[in-house]
C-alpha cells in the first residue's frame, strides 16, 4: 500500500531549496540550529563523486528484501530523496546500475542507503546523488517479503526519519531537519556562514589572528568575553 503524502514543497521549491543548501556545509547548518536539526550518526560516504544532497526523505526499512525497495522507488515524488534502510549487516546491495538509473529518470533528489549499493564503476556515469554505508557485489534477495506501506517513519543513525523530513549531506555528514523547519534551518546557516566569511576575511586581510579577533585573551583573564562576530 502507498501512503498519500503531503506536499509541503513542489518540484520547483525542493529545487530551489537544494541549490540554497548546497551554499551553507551541515556542520554550519548544525552550529546555527542547535535542537532544530539532528546529526545522522552514518558512515554515509557518496559513491559516485556527488559531494552533495538534500531533498525530503521518502523512507522505507528492508530485510535484505528488493521489493520494499521497488515499491518505495515506485511511489517516490520527483526531486525527493529514496532512502533505504536495511535491517541486516553486513547488508546486501538494496540498489545498483539499473535502479539508480530508474531514480535519474524518475527525476528523484537522490538515494541514501544505511546498507549496501553496488555497480560503482556505473554509478559514477549518472548523474543523481547516491550516498551509502556500504560497498558489496552481492545482490539483495527479490520478492521475500513486501513492505505493508510506503512510505515509512524510519529509525536510523539514531534518528527518527519522517516522511518529508530533509536529508542534507555532504564531505562532512548528514543532518535531518523537520519538514516544518526547513526555512528557519536554511535562514539561521545562511547567517552563520556570513559571520564565518567575516571571520576568515578578517584572518586573510591582516585584522588579527583568531585568538586575537576573537578576544581570547581577555577571555582567559575573566575581563571579557569570547566574540565571533567581526
Amino acid at each position: 500500500m502507498t501512503t498519500t503524502v503531503e506536499h509541503r514543497f513542489d518540484e520547483a521549491a525542493i529545487t530551489r531549496l537544494r541549490q540554497e543548501f548546497s551554499q551553507v556545509s551541515t556542520s554550519q547548518l548544525a552550529d546555527a540550529s542547535g535542537d532544530l536539526v539532528t546529526a545522522l550518526r552514518l558512515p554515509l560516504r557518496s559513491r559516485n563523486g556527488l559531494p552533495r544532497v538534500a531533498g525530503p526523505a521518502f523512507p522505507v526499512t528492508t530485510d535484505d528484501d528488493m521489493l520494499p525497495c521497488l515499491q518505495a522507488l515506485a511511489a517516490t515524488p520527483p526531486g525527493w530523496i529514496l532512502l533505504l534502510v536495511n535491517e541486516q549487516r553486513p547488508s546486501e546491495a538494496l540498489a545498483g546500475d539499473i535502479l539508480t538509473a530508474s531514480a535519474l529518470a524518475q527525476r528523484l533528489g537522490g538515494l541514501v542507503v544505511d546498507g549496501a549499493v553496488r555497480d560503482l564503476d556505473d554509478l559514477a556515469e549518472l548523474p543523481i546523488p547516491v550516498f551509502s554505508t556500504e560497498v558489496t557485489l552481492v545482490s539483495a534477495r527479490t520478492t521475500r517479503e513486501r513492505a505493508p506501506h510506503v512510505p515509512q517513519t524510519v529509525r536510523t543513525g539514531g534518528v527518527e526519519v519522517r516522511p518529508g523530513d530533509w536529508l542534507v549531506g555532504d564531505a562532512d555528514g548528514f543532518v535531518v531537519v523537520p519538514e516544518d523547519k526547513v526555512t528557519a534551518v536554511l535562514s539561521a546557516g545562511r547567517l552563520l556562514r556570513a559571520r564565518e566569511d567575516r571571520l576568515k576575511q578578517s584572518i586573510r586581510d591582516g585584522a588579527g589572528t583568531l585568538a586575537e579577533l576573537t578576544g581570547l585573551a581577555d577571555f582567559l583573564a575573566g575581563t571579557g568575553e569570547l566574540r565571533f562576530e567581526v
